[in-house]
């Protein structure tokens, strides 16, 4: 089955102009140049054979160190490596689901919840972040919880509004989760991406044994290494194991080259970071006044890479079925690449990426993007 996205990708390839896409969160900045040498030096080691399977405990340890540095006190033996966080994420529900259990996950949300969940013969079950601030009330979730419970799967920040728990927030989640025997899976590629004032503490803050929450991170977009496919879960011991034999059963581990190397991610320097978050920041608020100037209803994001937009103004005033078809007739008219909301399960809204473009080709894309939607708007036809 086509993802909407499949369709606007086609379409891009119509058009006789490079395209100006906002599709993608793969980071147009480059990884730090030592994880890079690292890379290369891991290369030339003798040892080419399998890792152990929960991942090289020197790489573990650095996780370790990485929490650390976050107040979160994490052993290495409460870290097991994946190819990637979605990989990570696949592992985990394999381990923590029967058929016919339950998850609770919002809207929008990252696909990969109820692509995972439907594949091991489990229940994905939403509920709605219309309203931001009382999307994460207990009590409001609580109507939702069953005795096929068995998590809370959730971004934050999320792909793709951005939404970010603020720290009253991901305490009443974890309290709410503990209260219930349930699993608070975090989803956190975007940590190093957070805007908002009161967001620093994560849900594992407030459950420091990680005996209610697991995480799950990546290395791909804070040291923009997409290509890599090195992620982790963190979670108490016990979960560890078992996602490492679901992981080894199914997928051995990660390749043990990109392992080595980001051994050497705890000397990358803070500023690194730091600095990457300023640029998305800004390349975020320049996008901000370009979709808003062409009438698009959106807002900052509190973290993470997108701008998530309203469509429903567009949708009104043109001939458009739905939001796939609007982007499709962008893509095909204008060579712009806008992510569909229904692929987000959210129909009416769209997702556009600051990380997408070049460095040399981000003015100029802006500048297209403002005219196509303006051209386009303008239209009535689209």
């Amino acid at each position: 089955m086509m993802r909407a996205v499949d369709h606007v990708l086609e379409a891009l390839a119509s058009h006789p102009e490079p395209e100006s896409s906002f599709l993608v969160g793969s980071p147009w900045f480059a990884p730090p140049t030592m994880l890079r040498q690292a890379l290369a030096a891991a290369a030339g080691v003798s040892d080419h054979g399998y890792p152990p399977p929960q991942g090289l405990p020197e790489l573990r340890t650095a996780v370790a160190e990485l929490h650390k540095r976050e107040g979160l006190d994490l052993s290495p033996e409460q870290v097991v490596i994946t190819h990637g966080a979605k990989s990570g994420l696949l592992a985990l529900l394999g381990s923590l689901l029967e058929p016919g259990d339950e998850i609770l996950h919002p809207v929008p949300c990252y696909p990969a919840y109820r692509a995972a969940t439907g594949a091991l013969g489990a229940q994905p079950v939403a509920f709605s972040r219309d309203e931001r601030r009382s999307a994460w009330d207990p009590e409001a979730l609580e109507s939702h919880i069953t005795p096929r419970t068995r998590a809370i799967v959730l971004s934050s920040p999320a792909n793709p509004d951005g939404a970010t728990l603020k720290s009253d927030e991901a305490q009443a989640l974890v309290a709410l989760c503990r209260n219930r025997g349930l699993r608070l899976v975090c989803d956190e590629p975007y940590e190093a991406f957070r805007y908002a004032p009161d967001t620093e503490l994560a849900p594992a803050h407030w459950d420091p044994r990680l005996e209610t929450v697991v995480q799950i991170r990546s290395f791909s977009k804070t040291y923009a290494l997409c290509g890599w496919r090195i992620g982790y879960v963190a979670a108490d011991p016990g979960l560890v194991r078992r996602v490492t034999t679901w992981q080894s059963a199914l997928l051995n581990p990660p390749n043990s080259f990109a392992q080595q190397a980001l051994i050497a991610v705890t000397q990358v320097p803070g500023e690194f970071t730091a600095e990457v978050r300023g640029r998305v920041r800004q390349r975020l608020e320049q996008l901000l006044e370009v979709v808003v100037g062409a009438g698009l209803k959106t807002e900052m994001p509190e973290g993470g890479f997108y701008l998530w937009a309203d469509l429903e103004r567009q949708l009104t005033t043109s001939n458009a079925a739905d939001t796939r078809s609007w982007c499709v007739e962008l893509a095909r008219q204008q060579g712009i690449g806008l992510w569909p909301g229904e692929d987000f399960f959210a129909p009416g809204w769209v997702r556009l990426s600051a990380v997408a473009c070049s460095e040399a080709a981000w003015s100029s894309a802006l500048i297209r993007l403002a005219e196509a939607l303006r051209k386009f708007a303008s239209r009535g036809d689209a």
